[in-house]
């Protein structure tokens, strides 16, 4: 199964909705989602059209942002209450060459990369052995 197709549409509407994608946006994606059918043929027989009712378009250009948002929102939930993800401290002053002013306590921030996604391919990031297994573990149950 193509990982795309197994995107559910109302699922995708509330994860447009609770990354607060405008309405006008998500109205959009929903007209070109609605109304979607599918024929099979079998042996030169042409199928009744059939009601597609789940994934989002193979090849279109806004495919592998609306995956990625479903794959965010799944991983945001299996990962909540813990954090295996390597930690990166970063300035945004314009300075970043500067190895002594990065390594200043002040303007410095911090995040947890716990995973990197594009279109259906996800890496899971980590520190430890243990931490990837923890890590493993958590995507399978999210």
């Amino acid at each position: 199964m193509k990982a795309f197709g197994t995107v559910i549409y109302d699922g995708l509407w509330k994860v447009m909705q609770k990354f607060g994608c405008p309405e006008r946006f998500t109205h959009m994606i929903r007209h070109l989602h609605d109304w979607i059918t599918a024929r099979f043929t079998d042996n030169g027989t042409v199928s009744e059209a059939l009601a597609v009712t789940n994934g989002v378009k193979q090849g279109c250009v806004f495919a592998p942002t609306l995956f990625s948002l479903i794959v965010s929102a799944m991983l945001m939930d299996a990962y909540r209450d813990e954090q295996p993800g390597i930690r990166i401290a970063y300035r945004t002053d314009g300075h970043v060459l500067n190895s002594r002013r990065i390594q200043a306590a002040t303007r410095v921030s911090t995040a947890i990369i716990d995973d990197l996604l594009f279109a259906d391919d996800c890496a899971l990031n980590t520190v430890m052995e243990e931490d990837m297994q923890m890590s493993m573990d958590l995507f399978v149950t999210g």
